[in-house]
């Protein structure tokens, strides 16, 4: 027989299960967002570069190349996020785990190589900025 009080705590910890479950579909989401404005901006810029008249596009390409990375890194994220959410074994948890971190490695490498490339842009064109540094 189940006592009133493990059927509250139950009915309890069952709601917090749902709230958890809810609240990780909800990054997972935001993440999947993250990752269709990844993409719209890589294309946006790549279109830029092809119809720019730059002789020396080294740091809008360099620019480019960030971004790229931050956008693989930010799918493998989203993926990785979305697998996570009701995986119950803990092995596979761990490797999804990881794969998200190393998604956000590729972020923080893009946006390293994104402000590079952004001062090399400024560099280049102290007096006629020309191409749009996100």
């Amino acid at each position: 027989m189940v006592s009133p009080t493990n059927s509250n705590n139950n009915k309890g910890n069952n709601a917090k299960s749902e709230k958890i479950l809810q609240l990780e579909k909800q990054v997972s989401l935001g993440l999947w967002i993250q990752v269709i404005g990844q993409i719209i901006e890589f294309k946006g810029l790549s279109d830029l570069l092809q119809i720019e008249d730059d002789t020396n596009p080294t740091g809008e390409k360099q620019i480019l190349n960030g971004v790229f990375i931050r956008t693989i890194g930010q799918i493998l994220e989203a993926i990785s996020v979305s697998n996570q959410i009701r995986e119950t074994d803990k092995a596979r948890l761990i490797e999804e785990q990881k794969i998200a971190i190393a998604g956000d490695s590729l972020v923080a490498i893009g946006s390293v190589l994104e402000v590079i490339g952004g001062l090399l842009v400024l560099e280049e064109e102290t007096d006629n900025i020309s191409f749009l540094v996100p």
